[in-house]
């Protein structure tokens, strides 16, 4: 049998590679610096499928996804919500009481910031989470900590010293996964569908554009807006709805949608997660 890839942004024992490994056992993990890098593995075919992180329950969108999404050619596939459970790690001759600052990426330093006030140490902003475990595992300072998953700390073979340091409990983040080609799905599933698409210059279009979802009692789960030139002349919006894309409501929606926008671009569909519920 074949083996199947799937890329991510980052280094072995990102969170990102972390939720691959959750929900893709069968698949190999390919690190990319970019999440530029990851979509064109798939796009290369040297990956069957990428998974990206696009929102955090606490610091919000991950913003470079959208300028992805205006022009990317691939099909959203799926959803996965996973719980970010943040570690203090360092080499295994060291304790709490030897380190004196921590290096990490800069949501996981500011999702961590009153423990990391309370150890008494000194924060410093790494390029990614495993990167920084990476760092002090080759590195000989002996003052040091990382910030990272669990799965981090096995590969690059450090001691965790104080588990689930993030100051939110309930710290979630959501993946999308991106492939050449869209999962046909049944009409009976819960389905999202994700549009990108720009509206006329004209009084309450954007109004106007979502008004077929309501009159076709479609729900609207997601409405973001981003800017798609320098001037901040035009903007893009995108939007997921509780619908499948074959039913009849939705394709009477998009009528209206198509009818007062200048551009319509459908990301993709993929069954709901559990988590929604």
């Amino acid at each position: 049998m074949s083996k199947k890839y799937i890329s991510f942004q980052g280094l072995h024992g990102a969170y990102s590679d972390l939720v691959c490994r959750k929900f893709y056992k069968d698949y190999l993990t390919i690190p990319c610096t970019s999440f530029e890098d990851a979509i064109r593995a798939v796009e290369s075919k040297k990956a069957e499928v990428a998974l990206i992180p696009v929102e955090n329950n606490i610091a919000g969108r991950v913003a470079d996804m959208h300028f992805l999404l205006e022009k990317i050619n691939l099909k959203i596939v799926a959803e996965h919500y996973h719980k970010i459970e943040h570690h203090l790690m360092t080499k295994k001759n060291l304790n709490l009481p030897n380190i004196k600052r921590v290096f990490s990426h800069v949501h996981a330093l500011n999702q961590c910031r009153e423990n990391i006030k309370k150890f008494k140490i000194k924060p410093f902003n790494f390029i990614d989470t495993a990167g920084a475990a990476k760092y002090i595992s080759e590195s000989t300072i002996q003052d040091a900590a990382a910030i990272a998953s669990k799965l981090a700390s096995e590969i690059y073979n450090l001691k965790i010293i104080k588990k689930n340091v993030q100051d939110s409990k309930n710290n979630i983040t959501r993946f999308l996964v991106f492939s050449k080609k869209s999962i046909k799905i049944d009409l009976k599933k819960k389905v999202i569908t994700s549009i990108v698409f720009n509206t006329k210059n004209l009084p309450a279009s954007l109004y106007k554009a979502l008004g077929g979802f309501a009159s076709n009692s479609i729900n609207l789960t997601r409405l973001e807006s981003f800017f798609v030139n320098k001037d901040f002349k035009q903007f893009s919006f995108l939007v997921d709805v509780e619908s499948h894309p074959e039913s009849l409501n939705f394709k009477k929606a998009l009528k209206v949608l198509n009818l007062y926008s200048t551009k319509v671009k459908m990301i993709g569909y993929f069954e709901a997660s559990d988590f929604r519920n």
